[in-house]
């Protein structure tokens, strides 16, 4: 499980990269908390991680990714 700086710190490489939106992923077994939380956001809308609230009993264990949809270079 990656901490709160661990988490910004990836955030970070996606904004620096060629993503144009950053996408929370949630395990299959998540919580409802992290089931809402799931889906793609424009950079300034992303919601922080670990997700407040959660309550599985191993913690948040969401992550960002990237989503690339530009194309060419």
């Amino acid at each position: 499980m990656l901490t709160h700086e661990e988490h910004q710190q990836l955030l970070q490489k996606i904004k620096n990269g060629l993503a144009t939106k950053v996408l929370i992923l949630a395990n299959a077994d998540c919580c409802p908390t992290c089931r809402q939380q799931q889906g793609a956001y424009q950079f300034d809308e992303v919601p922080p991680l670990p997700i407040e609230g959660c309550s599985h009993p191993q913690g948040c264990r969401c992550t960002y990714a990237p989503v690339l949809d530009r194309f060419g270079p």
